[in-house]
């Protein structure tokens, strides 16, 4: 009797061990396939790893919850903890790609992370497990980390430089708005579209849809002359006399269509600022 339990012993023990060897840890590889920037905005992003769960054994598993710690600068910016209400089916001998994405937005991120705010970029890493169950039960839990780094973005300025006046007669104005876009960032800007009002003394004098084709790079700028030609009739009689004043109230407001290699970005902008006024060019 004795040898029989201990044989029955010995063959629970072995049928434990058989088991574990069966356990997610060891059927189951977790990698990263790329990392996105998405929605790339003045506000913020999400940074979006994409994960290949890689199931090498001859059964079906399920995720059922998944935690994780983002870690920006060395910093924790967020730690996450959830659990599916429908667990993602993880077929035998496929792999299956699931999308881990963080939204990043910067008002929070500066409070979080001290001494970031004048950066350029961010580097950051994401660890934590992937749980998985089977048809009746939770079997495990596979580990991982992966790193990776995210811009971070502002708008671009304008400066005005100045109303060039190149003709001023009774009746009208031939003129361009001279001013320079600068690009804060550690990464290059391409305007492709500047739609623009112009607004001198409070009254409206004009607008217009322009291209912008041109590059401006890392913490460069670039300079750009929009044309405005003015019938006193229509604008306003006193608008004569602001342009023959040495500066001017001006009111610039749009939006600015701008490309990064994360995709495309439009900028609304409202600007108010007095004008040199250049006259006789």
């Amino acid at each position: 009797m004795q040898r029989l339990s201990i044989l029955f012993l010995g063959l629970l023990l072995g049928m434990s061990c058989l088991a574990a060897a069966f356990s997610p840890e060891d059927e189951i590889t977790v990698s990263l396939r790329e990392k996105q920037i998405q929605e790339l905005s003045p506000e913020g992003l999400n940074l979006v790893f994409y994960v290949d769960i890689k199931n090498a054994s001859s059964k079906t598993y399920f995720l059922s919850s998944y935690a994780y710690r983002f870690v920006v600068d060395q910093q924790e910016y967020l730690r996450l903890d959830t659990h599916l209400d429908k667990k993602l089916r993880v077929d035998a001998g496929r792999d299956t790609l699931i999308a881990l994405p963080v939204k990043i937005t910067y008002e929070l991120l500066f409070q979080a992370i001290s001494g970031i705010s004048g950066a350029d970029k961010a580097a950051c890493y994401m660890r934590g497990e992937l749980a998985f169950a089977d048809a009746k039960r939770e079997r495990g839990r596979v580990s991982f980390g992966f790193s990776g780094e995210f811009p971070i973005f502002r708008k671009p300025e304008f400066e005005f430089l100045l109303f060039d006046v190149k003709t001023l007669t009774i009746g009208g104005a031939d003129l361009a708005l001279v001013l320079k876009i600068k690009n804060n960032n550690g990464f290059e800007l391409l305007p492709d579209r500047i739609e623009y009002r112009v607004a001198i003394g409070g009254r409206p004098v004009g607008g217009d849809r322009i291209r912008g084709d041109k590059s401006i790079g890392s913490h460069g700028e670039k300079t750009f002359s929009l044309p405005i030609l003015l019938n006193f009739f229509e604008v306003g009689k006193e608008i004569h006399a602001f342009l023959q004043q040495d500066s001017v109230p001006c009111r610039f407001s749009g939006e600015i269509g701008i490309k990064t290699v994360w995709g495309r970005i439009v900028i609304p902008f409202d600007e108010h600022q007095h004008i040199p006024v250049k006259k006789g060019s």
